[in-house]
């Protein structure tokens, strides 16, 4: 059973649009980031997004809740336009469309199981 989850923000990225299960863009890069621990998510997606042109839009999947509200927070603290998110049994997907990189006002903190900040 597929769960759709619409993500919005407030603030400086509050008019970035997000999607509902429409969207039918497509997928320029996968990173799987399912089964690995902290910090690792957040260095696959930055290095995904360094690699990444404006405008492409990336799939990021993970299947730890820390990893995902990790994802969504470093996506949010570096103005990147979540597209959708949705849940597909225990995995969750991220689609994210790469922005021009912007300084948030009020940045969310980036926190591993362990405790370090990851930001």
């Amino acid at each position: 059973m597929e769960k759709t989850v619409s993500v919005q923000f407030e603030g400086a990225a509050a008019s970035t649009p997000t999607v509902g299960s429409d969207f039918q863009g497509a997928v320029a890069r996968v990173v799987d980031c399912r089964d690995q621990l902290c910090p690792k998510p957040i260095l696959m997606v930055k290095k995904a997004l360094s690699e990444a042109a404006l405008g492409e839009v990336l799939e990021i999947i993970v299947n730890e809740h820390v990893s995902k509200e990790n994802v969504l927070k470093y996506c949010w603290n570096r103005g990147q336009q979540v597209v959708k998110s949705y849940e597909s049994g225990p995995d969750f997907h991220i689609l994210l469309r790469k922005s021009p990189e912007v300084r948030v006002e009020k940045p969310m903190p980036v926190i591993g199981p362990c405790g370090a900040r990851w930001d």
